[in-house]
Formats: C-alpha cells, structure tokens, sequence
C-alpha cells in the first residue's frame, strides 16, 4: 500500500522549523539539531514524491539516485523554509540570518561507492547535498563550491568558525555596550518574544 509508514511529515517538518525559529527569536537557543528523518528512514515517500517507495528503499529498489534527489529535494523544501523565517526576522541593523550559518547535510550522494563497486550509488559522499545558508563570521551567500576530495565534514567546520568568529565579536560588542545586550527580565504577562 502507498499510504503506510506516513503521518503527515510536510506538517511535523515544518511546526518542528517553527519551533527552532521562535527558540532563536526568543533567545531562548542559538544552537539547534534539526533532523527530519533519520538514517535508513522508512518513512513513505509516495505521499510526497509519488514513488511507492520508503525514504531509504528510494535508492535501492526504485528510481535509484533519481529518487533519492527527489527525497533530498523534500528536506530541502522544509530548510529553505527554515532559511526564510530567519531572513524575515529583523535582528540588530540586519535580520536573523545574517547572525546566523545554518548547515543542511543529506546522508548520502552520487557517486562511486567503494564497498558495493557501484558507480552511481546514494552510498557515497561523493556530490553530497551540503549547504550553508546564513553571514555569521563573514560567510558569504550564493557561491557554489565543488569542493573534490573533500569530505562533507569540511561543511560543518566552515559553519562552526564561521559562528566562533561572530561569537567573539558579539562578545566584544557586549562588553562595550552592556545594556544594550542584557536579556530583558522576565515579567507577567510579558515574554521574551515580545521584546521584538
């Protein structure tokens, strides 16, 4: 059946990027984990893609890496999401996003994989989905990188300095200019979020 092993994920993926937009809006986070589904999911991809596959059966027995792009294209969807709430939100003389390096990284890509000899293969970190959206530290949008013979963990280390260099200036800022960035005591009937 083309129905099991799905319980609305459009509406999880997104309420589960709202709730990491208002934890950062309501500084009450600026650190998070998003996964939308694990490694090897068996979550339905017919309701979202048509093929009568599961997330981790895509590359397999389906369309092969077609089908897996499809399913990278559905996280993709809910990060671009996430990306836009944080550039619509006003933060400092800019918006959230420019404080911000959010990091997207699939499991697998396209390409040879040693274990299996298959030359195409979702088994593989060769042409992985990785993306950094965000300027924290001075990052810089829009560029694309092949980046051969790299492994994706170079990715999370870009974001990483780019969010210890914003981190120490923030620090530097704050303790020039201490009211300016003291958090807002907690009053009845007035939460952190209103302060925005």
């Amino acid at each position: 059946a083309t129905n099991l092993g799905y319980s609305d994920e459009d509406a999880r993926a997104r309420l589960m990027c709202d709730l990491v937009h208002m934890a950062f809006t309501c500084d009450l986070n600026r650190v998070a984990t998003l996964m939308f589904t694990m490694a090897q999911s068996h979550m339905n991809m017919h309701p979202l893609t048509g093929i009568p596959y599961d997330l981790h059966e895509i590359a397999h027995g389906g369309p092969g890496t077609t089908g897996v792009s499809k399913g990278i294209a559905w996280h993709m969807k809910h990060f671009a999401y996430l990306v836009a709430k944080f550039r619509d939100t006003p933060e400092d003389a800019g918006n959230m996003l420019h404080n911000t390096a959010m990091v997207f990284l699939h499991e697998g890509g396209h390409g040879y994989d040693p274990s299996s000899g298959k030359t195409y293969s979702s088994h593989c970190t060769d042409n992985m989905a990785c993306l950094i959206a965000g300027r924290a530290g001075g990052l810089s949008p829009g560029r694309h990188v092949v980046a051969t013979d790299k492994h994706p963990a170079h990715v999370l280390a870009t974001a990483m300095n780019a969010v210890t260099t914003t981190t120490r200036r923030r620090r530097y800022r704050t303790s020039r200019s201490r009211e300016r960035h003291t958090p807002v005591p907690l009053r009845a009937g007035r939460s952190r979020c209103s302060r925005r």
